[in-house]
């Protein structure tokens, strides 16, 4: 009997310590992350320092797009933003800003959790509780969401609502209303409205644009002049966002810029290579809805806005170690590998540049987000079924001559 036991315990226990080490490293993370937010002063620097300010601004009768461009930016977002961030300004910005960190945290937490725990890979459940800790490890150290806690972005938090509502996480009469909620904070996730068109999930659509429409008018009743600025003005300039030529800039019109392309040619060019991908991370973002991965249509949708808006930053980019879950939880050998790669990129993103700026070749490093975000919107990210049971409404199906009933092709 001892004999037959014992072999079958070693794998057992070697998972196990993998386990405690996935989630030794995960918590190691989380940790590192608050502390490397905090060590940014949080509140009185960084993106919060503005979303703070120009609210404080706005109380003390100073219109909200005039706000001092401290360090050369000022408030980008729409109206609706400012009504939804007050709370940032009743504590001093010290306290607000480890607040926000330890939220961001959570959130970031949450929403890989949210992607792992979607995938149908591994099946034991020991297996899948070390993959979750390495999965959130690895999210968590990574540049792009690192880049978002010592910023105090708002990013984690519109992905999060973003990969909620698309990933079939709410009641199918609320689906919409999260992106819509998004996009008024934040215009990037309208994009979303595109794929809900081209896909004819108009319940979605209609009720995304409608929840998107009452905060506009919300935000308009409250604060008139501001809107009416944003709308004809602040929302066309991209200065109020920074140079698109800067090397981070992992979108295509920053490869462009980059390229020394300026001017109309840069536009047209923009408009025909983005607008091109996105449909294509649509097309792709379809398969996988199709196939009942709803999560990774959400983070396609993600990688969309990346490469579609005129400026992404690294903290924008966080879609890009979530497709790395996604593809390294697949399956087949290939996709597991790149998704491997993405993540390992990602983690060591800094030491890489410090590396090739070192060696000269810093130009190509710069580059090789983009080309990841372009690769996932051309090739998609492998669509497979999730574990997540989804209720669909049901294919037509046929009989057979011999009269059983068999399912259409999906």
């Amino acid at each position: 009997m001892s004999t037959q036991t014992a072999p079958r315990s070693v794998p057992r226990i070697a998972t196990s310590v993998l386990l405690v080490a996935a989630g030794l490293f995960a918590v190691r993370q989380l940790v590192s992350g608050w502390r490397l937010g905090a060590s940014m002063r949080l509140g009185e620097d960084g993106d919060i320092s503005v979303y703070i300010g120009a609210i404080n601004y706005l109380k003390s009768g100073g219109a909200l797009y005039d706000y001092p461009l401290g360090c050369g930016y000022g408030f980008t977002y729409p109206p609706f933003s400012a009504i939804v961030l007050r709370p940032l300004t009743w504590l001093s910005p010290l306290t607000t800003g480890k607040v926000w960190l330890t939220l961001c945290v959570v959130i970031a937490v949450a929403v890989a959790a949210l992607v792992v725990a979607s995938r149908s890979w591994p099946t034991s459940t020991l297996a899948r509780l070390t993959v979750l800790g390495l999965g959130v490890g690895l999210f968590l150290g990574s540049s792009q969401v690192q880049s978002d806690l010592i910023t105090g972005q708002v990013n984690l938090v519109l992905a999060l609502l973003v990969i909620l509502d698309v990933g079939r996480y709410v009641p199918d009469r609320l689906r919409g209303v999260l992106v819509g909620l998004a996009a008024a904070i934040k215009l990037t996730p309208m994009v979303v409205w595109g794929w809900y068109a081209l896909t004819r999930q108009w319940r979605a659509l209609a009720a995304s644009v409608g929840t998107f429409a009452a905060c506009v008018v919300l935000a308009w009743v409250v604060l008139p002049s501001d809107s009416r600025r944003f709308w004809t003005d602040a929302v066309l300039d991209t200065s109020r966002v920074g140079d698109v030529e800067l090397r981070f800039n992992s979108s295509v019109m920053g490869v462009l810029a980059r390229a020394g392309v300026d001017g109309t040619t840069r536009s047209v060019l923009w408009l025909l290579l983005g607008g091109a991908l996105v449909l294509l991370a649509f097309w792709n973002a379809e398969r996988c809805r199709r196939a009942g991965d709803h999560v990774a249509s959400a983070v396609l949708l993600g990688c969309a806005a990346v490469v579609a808006t005129p400026i992404a930053w690294p903290h924008h980019q966080i879609w890009l170690p979530l497709a790395g879950i996604v593809l390294a939880l697949r399956t087949p050998w290939l996709p597991r590998v790149l998704g491997l790669a993405i993540l390992v990129f990602c983690y060591l993103h800094i030491p890489i540049t410090e590396w090739s700026d070192a060696h000269g070749t810093g130009w190509f490093v710069d580059n090789i987000d983009v080309a990841m975000f372009v690769g996932i919107c051309l090739l998609g990210l492998a669509p497979g079924a999730s574990t997540r049971s989804i209720s669909e409404p049901s294919p037509p199906s046929t009989r057979s001559p011999s009269g059983r009933r068999s399912p259409s092709a999906r």
